[in-house]
């Protein structure tokens, strides 16, 4: 079996390197068929052993008929989606790390697979090295997946981590988070909750059955996160962690964001830490599953690919069970239309007049506290109720100026 890869940066050179060295292992995994790089697309110069292998014009791959498979690991490029609709319209099936791509254009990628019956697969594309999307497409295919939440970029956990366990500052913890190759120098897609939100948009689309896409998700990434509040919610036993969230309601719209969340120290989920990703899928006959591992990284990402090669080799053509509808844009429900409860925290002029025009407005409101506090500064809890009815009644009471606003996941 022929394979063609696209970009030999991090995750390709981790394909090429998996498929040279594990010769023998990968070909008795898939019947005895022998795996080998015929072709590495790049325009940048490559190392003495690669460069024997390099193109530099897609049209070779495509019109090779010996190139069966074609690994997609270019990165978000303007030719990703271009190179793989024409290896795929070629006769070849593409897999891909690529989240951008997947959760874009998804739709259209899987469409053309089944139009030439090949598979599209996209494995690497959450939580790296952590067999999400194949749990969820057959481990789980008995079960109706009700809601998933996770863990899923590793960047703003090891942020977390260290202002929860080393009382770092925000600031302070993502420059360490650059030092240690964690962060990019332009962390915006972490910290801001983007690159988590792609990857939610997959995991609703993989889980409920229709294309959601990223800009459909509410996203609030942790910049906003202060060691006040890690204070305030340490206080009752819990942890900030950024989540990524689905849920199918019973009107049949999904409930999907991107954002902070106060959690409970008993979950498992909560003693997730550092770089580490975890998933955690509620399905009707299974009940609560929690997946963890290595989310990101050379090796972990890889090796997701090279399973995706393996399975395109098993059951080569279009798989059904790879696939989902076409969305509406009507599907998701607008955030603060769902439930929930709340961690707030702010300043007020008139501290004992606040507190009781909280109690009077929100039904079991429950105020923290934490050592040295400000004497205008406050910090509360409410129950469940429609965000928008709990955000209404804090911007009424007169004289508090929310700091933060964290929901809090129970469940």
């Amino acid at each position: 079996m022929k394979i063609a890869i696209m970009g030999c940066g991090v995750v390709g050179s981790g394909v090429y390197e998996i498929v040279r060295d594990m010769a023998g292992k990968l070909s008795k995994g898939c019947g005895g068929e022998e795996i080998s790089v015929k072709y590495i697309l790049d325009i940048k110069e490559l190392d003495a052993e690669k460069s024997a292998l390099q193109i530099r014009d897609i049209d070779i791959i495509a019109n090779d008929p010996e190139v069966l498979i074609v690994v997609e690991a270019m990165g978000v490029t303007k030719q990703d989606f271009d190179f793989c609709l024409k290896c795929l319209n070629a006769g070849k099936s593409v897999v891909t790390s690529n989240k951008q791509l997947v959760a874009e254009k998804g739709e259209e990628l899987l469409a053309a697979a089944e139009k030439n019956n090949v598979a599209f697969r996209f494995g690497a594309s959450v939580c790296g090295g952590i067999p999400v999307i194949r749990t969820l497409f057959y481990g789980l295919a008995a079960n109706e997946i009700s809601s998933f939440a996770g863990i899923l970029n590793g960047t703003s956990n090891f942020i977390l981590t260290k202002m929860i366990k080393d009382k770092m500052t925000n600031a302070a913890a993502l420059k360490l988070a650059q030092e240690n190759g964690y962060a990019e120098k332009d962390p915006t897609d972490d910290i801001e909750g983007f690159d988590a939100a792609r990857k939610t948009a997959i995991l609703c689309s993989v889980c409920f059955g229709k294309h959601i896409y990223p800009d459909e998700i509410h996203t609030e990434g942790i910049t906003g996160i202060s060691d006040e509040d890690v204070e305030y919610v340490g206080s009752i036993g819990s942890k900030i962690k950024l989540i990524g969230r689905g849920e199918k309601l019973e009107n049949g719209k999904i409930y999907a964001s991107v954002a902070p969340a106060v959690i409970d120290e008993a979950q498992l989920i909560s003693g997730v830490d550092g770089v580490f990703n975890a998933l955690k899928v509620n399905g009707n006959k299974v009940g609560e599953v929690l997946l963890y591992g290595p989310g990101a990284g050379k090796d972990a990402t890889a090796s997701a690919v090279v399973a995706d090669i393996l399975d395109c080799i098993r059951k080569p053509g279009f798989d059904s069970v790879y696939s989902w509808e076409n969305g509406t844009r009507n599907d998701v429900l607008k955030y603060d239309e769902y439930e929930t409860a709340l961690y707030v925290r702010g300043y007020v002029k008139d501290k004992n007049k606040a507190v009781c025009a909280f109690r009077e407005m929100l039904d079991g409101v429950r105020f923290l506290s934490r050592e040295n506090a400000p004497e205008n500064e406050i910090a509360f809890i409410t129950e469940k109720k429609k965000e928008k009815d709990i955000k209404n009644a804090v911007d009424s009471v007169d004289g508090f100026t929310a700091a933060s606003i964290i929901r809090i996941i129970n469940d």
